[in-house]
């Protein structure tokens, strides 16, 4: 009987000090435990566009079983960039177990030239691209060899770095002013979260449109926007915006899980380690490591919904953590 108490009060204290411990979220830059593996080349016709949409695919090939299967992310890359060209950052959360669906976008060097004057007139394709990749989830997912569980299709995010990041803003809900005065809504709710690297601030695009300042009241949901003090920003235009322009899917939305990342002598390109190789200064390693881990973390919280990754996010001191590198706003 003795014997039986005394494992019995064994039990209770055990589960009173597990229900005392929740799990913690520390700053991890190594990659997580699943293997990457990618697939470079996928079409899919999309009858409502009548043509084949390309794109790429990275995800998860080996690692722990994901019962709930793994959340995707739908990336849409940089004017004239390559969307390969962006795993740097990517594959660190498909380690994490992610599966990101990158579009090859009409301007994509993968796909040949095209005239620079009429990047602006592509704004409609590129959203209807990436409504289609969230379309195809259950598609695209019997394409990937080895696949280590399932995509979840619920759970998704879109991410995008410079042009790409400014298609992110519009899928959460920022409209477009046609050269009409028309506004032009391409916002796409099923998008949880956004991951915006390098974005751009209220401008009048190369065919006459406009993002206005107006628009980033009615970007909705949760998002995080990185730039660097050394990125500034134009649209094709005479006009070259401050690096503080880069910034604004942060400073110019309402209050309410928006996350900002400065990264101190950072370029638009991590100097080139995203988008292109022949662009930027010298490779950023260091800021590249900033970015993707605390990214990864504002994803498990807000795609994944893990409630220490949340509060990393709002009490980590990120000066003190990369040595007075970056800084991460909150509001």
């Amino acid at each position: 009987m003795k014997q039986l108490i005394l494992v019995s009060l064994l039990a209770i204290t055990l589960a009173a000090c597990a229900s005392q411990s929740p799990q913690t979220y520390t700053w991890n830059p190594a990659p997580g435990p699943y293997t990457v593996a990618h697939l470079d080349e996928l079409k899919i016709y999309d009858p409502a566009q009548e043509r084949d949409i390309p794109m790429q695919v990275s995800y998860p090939s080996a690692g722990p079983a994901a019962p709930e299967g793994f959340p995707v992310v739908v990336f849409s890359h940089g004017a004239f960039c390559y969307p390969e060209q962006y795993r740097n950052v990517t594959d660190h959360w498909v380690s994490h177990g992610y599966a990101v669906i990158f579009l090859d976008h009409p301007d994509s060097p993968n796909l040949g030239k095209i005239n620079p004057k009429v990047l602006f007139t592509l704004l409609p394709m590129r959203a209807a691209e990436i409504s289609f990749a969230a379309d195809s989830v259950t598609t695209i997912q019997e394409q990937l060899p080895g696949l280590a569980g399932t995509l979840d299709g619920e759970r998704l995010a879109v991410s995008g770095h410079s042009f790409g990041g400014m298609m992110s803003e519009i899928i959460m809900g920022a409209p477009i002013v046609s050269r009409k005065g028309e506004l032009q809504d391409f916002s796409d709710e099923r998008f949880m979260a956004a991951v915006i690297l390098s974005g751009v601030g209220p401008a009048p695009l190369i065919d006459k449109s406009e993002l206005t300042e107006d628009a980033f009241d009615s970007i909705r949901g949760p998002l995080f926007a990185s730039g660097g003090t050394l990125d500034t920003g134009n649209v094709g235009t005479p006009v070259e915006y401050p690096w503080e322009w880069r910034m604004s899917p942060y400073s110019l939305t309402k209050p309410g899980d928006k996350f900002a990342l400065e990264l101190q002598n950072s370029d638009h390109y991590l100097g080139g380690l995203i988008c292109r190789t022949d662009r930027g200064g010298e490779d950023d390693y260091e800021g590249l490591e900033i970015v993707s881990t605390l990214n990864t973390a504002f994803l498990d919280a807000y795609v994944k919904g893990d409630s220490a990754a949340l509060e990393f996010l709002n009490t980590a001191d990120v000066p003190a953590i990369t040595d007075g590198r970056a800084v991460l706003k909150r509001k």
